[in-house]
């Protein structure tokens, strides 16, 4: 006789059956009713799977988003993933969703696991795609009882399975960087729009740190970096700066676990102030809102394996930006007009550039004169200017052997000048720039790199009549 290999999964979805036949037939709530034997069937398969540390929390409200999914589900001290249960017989297919469920769906879409069910259907969602395909049981919860069974009983433990045992993987490729990073920053984008929106029905002055600590942080940040700056462009911003200066952080091998921004900005101070500072003054006021959100953030990133991502891949860096801003907003990078210039074109402008020092100019050297200052007033991601970095390090070995292209690469650090108007760009600039200073063992210019975040069409002789208070650190 043929061992059953799934026959401890069909008697605990019978049971199911019988239980929910049981509970619907007393006149409760529909959905309300199946919580218990629900709960029962999860933790069997997990047992069954020896993931004995499994609990569940009802109702679990994730201020964040301000939404309040059915469960939380925690596997010894984290938090691994979210249940959202409907009444029997209504689709958890997102597509078909009323206007309740469908603005439900898009505050918890970009969690990184997420399981929908109505008892009879299973949809397993991580960062607003679905995973696998729909698992579907034969029969009624209100009539079928222990003949309920499911028409493919290895895809539903092998659902199962996915959804309880999940924890952040390693990060080796830039599309699974982006795949997992952008959604959670989409995520942190929408916290902040919460917190705005429930700061703005405060009787408190806006000045009142203690009662409305971001609607003065979104003060400063238009004061002083962006006066045009409305409510969702600077959720935008807070987003980008703490996402990147995450990444920044841990391609400097700065340790991140959650709760500790501040220790993370000091890390990044020495060599990325600027980064540094934006982290310790954005997170410095964070409450319960973001709890979620900034662990699944700290804990994804730190799974971020930068020299896999960089090995064998020059232009890894090149295309981070866009394909992040294609995944978390492609309206916002239309409007941004954040596209790559080719690497082909760059190299081509960076050699015309540098036959006119030498030609016009009386530049022989080119780029590695030392009088000659390079200054990128768009730089974006930073692409011309690290060309400009591999042609000068390039030339030095081919005059004077490989030892010089240190020696070379140091003398122009000082000399590069970059302004950039979105954090996001910035960051990816400073982390090409500082791995390319790293790969010929070139220490950062006392100070850090002559990077700014700055609108260079501003009008250079106007007086700034108001420095905040907490932006003061960013324009050192």
């Amino acid at each position: 006789m043929q061992r059953d290999e799934y026959g401890w999964l069909r008697s605990a979805i019978a049971r199911f059956g019988a239980s929910c036949k049981q509970k619907l037939s007393g006149g409760g709530s529909p959905e309300a009713s199946i919580r218990g034997p629900l709960e029962v069937l999860l933790q069997t398969v997990g047992e069954h799977h020896k993931q004995h540390e499994v609990t569940w929390h009802d109702e679990y409200a994730l201020r964040d988003l301000g939404v309040r999914p059915d469960y939380a589900v925690r596997a010894g001290q984290d938090i691994i993933g979210y249940i959202e249960l409907k009444r029997p017989g209504l689709s958890v297919d997102p597509e078909t969703f009323g206007k309740s469920n469908r603005e439900q769906w898009e505050k918890l879409r970009d969690l990184p696991n997420l399981l929908y069910s109505n008892g009879t259907e299973w949809r397993l969602f991580r960062d607003g795609r679905q995973i696998g395909e729909t698992v579907l049981f034969a029969g009624h919860l209100k009539s079928t009882g222990e003949k309920l069974s499911a028409a493919d009983p290895a895809a539903f433990d092998a659902l199962l399975k996915q959804f309880l045992m999940w924890k952040p993987e390693p990060i080796t490729q830039v599309a699974r960087l982006v795949q997992h990073v952008a959604p959670l920053c989409r995520l942190l984008r929408a916290a902040v729009v919460e917190q705005l929106s429930a700061e703005a029905k405060s009787p408190a002055p806006d000045d009142d740190m203690r009662a409305r600590p971001f609607t003065g942080l979104k003060n400063d940040w238009r004061r002083y970096l962006f006066p045009s700056a409305d409510d969702a462009t600077f959720a935008d911003g807070y987003a980008q700066t703490v996402t990147f200066a995450l990444l920044l952080a841990r391609t400097e091998d700065i340790p991140l676990k959650p709760d500790s921004f501040h220790e993370i900005g000091r890390g990044l101070d020495a060599d990325h102030a600027l980064m540094g500072k934006a982290l310790q003054l954005l997170t410095d006021n964070v409450n319960e809102r973001f709890t979620v959100t900034l662990d699944l953030l700290t804990r994804t990133i730190a799974k971020v394996v930068w020299p896999a991502i960089r090995s064998g891949n020059r232009d890894a860096y090149l295309h981070l930006y866009e394909h992040f801003l294609t995944v978390y907003d492609p309206m916002l990078r239309q409007k941004s007009g954040s596209y790559y210039t080719p690497r082909e074109v760059v190299e081509e402008m960076v050699r015309l550039t540098e036959d006119v020092l030498r030609t016009r100019l009386d530049q022989e050297l080119g780029f590695a004169a030392e009088e000659v200052r390079i200054v990128d007033p768009a730089m974006g991601t930073g692409t011309f200017l690290h060309t400009i970095i591999e042609r000068v390090a390039e030339q030095a070995v081919e005059r004077h052997g490989p030892a010089m292209a240190r020696d070379a690469i140091s003398r122009l650090a000082s000399r590069l000048f970059g302004f950039e108007l979105q954090m996001g760009p910035f960051a990816v600039s400073e982390l090409r720039a500082s791995d390319l200073l790293k790969k010929y063992k070139v220490p950062l210019p006392q100070g850090g790199l002559n990077l700014f975040v700055t609108d260079t069409l501003d009008n250079p002789y106007v007086e700034e009549e108001y420095l905040a208070s907490t932006y003061g650190a960013l324009s050192l």
